[in-house]
């Protein structure tokens, strides 16, 4: 089971971290370039602290179980992440996006669920 979780925290690393790197650094300009009209709901400042978001709670639940120290710091992390999915998805839900556009971030969501009870229950880095 364990497997199953690094590789479920190795997704949500590998969406998370190009996406918030490119919304906090690039902000909300280079996001709508890019296609994301989303970001048209958002100020610049918001868009780049969405950007941060994904970025601490993807090295979190990366790096911590690695470096073993504080390891409710992983579920505190996927909690966050669960979030960040499900109000992406709930935002393209409101704008009456395609379903692609809701599917990514509810998937995303569900992975960050899954890291999330793996990793407060049996397979804890707690060491239960």
């Amino acid at each position: 089971m364990d497997a199953a979780l690094w590789v479920a925290v190795i997704a949500l690393a590998a969406v998370f971290i190009p996406s918030g790197f490119v919304h906090l650094v690039r902000g909300k300009a280079r996001s709508i370039e890019l296609g994301q009209d989303w970001a048209n709901d958002f100020d610049d400042k918001q868009v780049r602290l969405i950007g941060a978001a994904e970025i601490v709670g993807s090295i979190a639940v990366v790096l911590f179980p690695i470096i073993g120290f504080i390891p409710w710091i992983v579920p505190v992390a996927a909690a966050g992440l669960m979030v960040i999915g499900g109000g992406a998805a709930f935002v393209h839900i409101r704008r009456g996006d395609p379903l692609a556009n809701i599917t990514v971030p509810a998937l995303l969501m569900v992975i960050a669920l899954i890291v999330f009870v793996g990793r407060i229950g049996e397979f804890s880095l707690g060491g239960n």
